[in-house]
């Protein structure tokens, strides 16, 4: 293959990965390589393979890490997708300090050493997340970007630390690296994720598959940073094709674009795209734990860093849901 703009992909076999794949291979000027602990499944939508290669690796493992950054002489991009969700981080704190933050810098290292004379170090785009901030900055104002992070979990803690660790890497110059913390994606296919999120997807993608959806919390008025995965795609795209002087060099980290909805905004919503019927699919079933994580999230943010990168925002959570039941018939048609 050739190894003009090449991208890496980790964390290969999950959600953001695959579509980021099936994004990039419109353009014939790309090949990419997707990664995970066993080989990731073709991507949707991708019929043609010439440009996509799909391998197994352990990122705990310094051989397979190697051997990773070795397919490719260079690379054009490399994208950090790999890594344990948040009740998962929670569950097994030693998990999650062995793959989210020793495996993470075991490959920043190796990218570091990458020579690509006279072309730039590739564009390393660290998938971080909104669990880095927390109370009393998310419960008493607008995020902005001079809140400070304040994580109240294990999953926003090892982010957040990988985030200074790759601020200090870009500084010194060892990688051209943003880091992007990503809203609560919605709609994610597939089965629930380890995510205490994981049901502001569940809550329309179930009762369109005619199962019922469990919703931990009970006040209706509780809020949520959320985003389509379209949007997202898009804005990862623009971020990997970001100026490196468009932050500082020892600031990368962006919050990506969200838009901020109440539950009782996406019940309506889902009345509204879905229909009244779907509705009793719904069940409450108070979780403290995971309302614990959430009401610790962002509630209301400004994008500033954002818009300063040009990055894209959804509407509003009617146009986030008519988006995923219109897939839905396109993937059945």
């Amino acid at each position: 293959m050739s190894n003009t703009n090449a991208v890496l992909i980790t964390g290969g076999a999950g959600f953001l990965g695959p579509m980021l794949a099936a994004r990039l291979l419109q353009d014939a000027s790309y090949n990419v390589v997707l990664t995970d602990l066993q080989i990731p499944p073709q991507p949707n939508g991708v019929t043609k393979t010439t440009n996509l290669e799909r391998v197994a690796a352990d990122l705990t493992i310094p051989t397979d890490i190697d051997r990773l950054i070795s397919l490719r002489s260079q690379w054009h991009a490399i994208f950090l997708f790999h890594g344990i969700m948040s009740v998962g981080c929670e569950e097994n704190p030693s998990l999650s300090t062995k793959v989210n933050l020793g495996a993470t810098q075991s490959l920043l290292v190796a990218i570091s050493t990458i020579s690509q004379n006279p072309r730039p170090k590739p564009r390393v785009v660290y998938a971080s997340t909104q669990a880095v901030y927390g109370p009393p900055y998310t419960t008493n104002g607008t995020i902005t970007d001079d809140t400070p992070a304040a994580p109240v979990g294990v999953y926003g803690t090892h982010k957040l630390i990988m985030e200074a660790h790759i601020n200090d890497m870009n500084r010194r110059g060892l990688i051209d690296a943003f880091s992007i913390r990503l809203p609560t994606v919605v709609v994610r296919p597939g089965a629930p994720s380890r995510s205490a999120a994981a049901f502001l997807s569940g809550m329309i993608r179930e009762p369109m598959a005619g199962l019922e959806c469990v919703v931990p919390i009970e006040d209706r008025s509780a809020r949520q940073v959320i985003c389509s995965p379209r949007v997202m795609i898009e804005n990862f795209v623009r971020v990997m094709r970001a100026p490196s002087n468009a932050m500082p060099e020892h600031l990368r980290a962006v919050y990506m674009p969200g838009i901020s909805v109440t539950l009782g905004d996406m019940y309506d919503a889902f009345e509204q795209v879905c229909g009244q019927d779907r509705l009793k699919l719904l069940k409450t079933e108070k979780d403290a734990e995971a309302e614990r994580l959430l009401n610790s999230w962002p509630q209301t943010a400004e994008f500033g860093n954002a818009m300063k990168l040009g990055l894209v925002f959804d509407e509003n959570c009617v146009q986030i849901y008519r988006e995923y039941v219109d897939s839905l018939s396109v993937s059945t048609s």
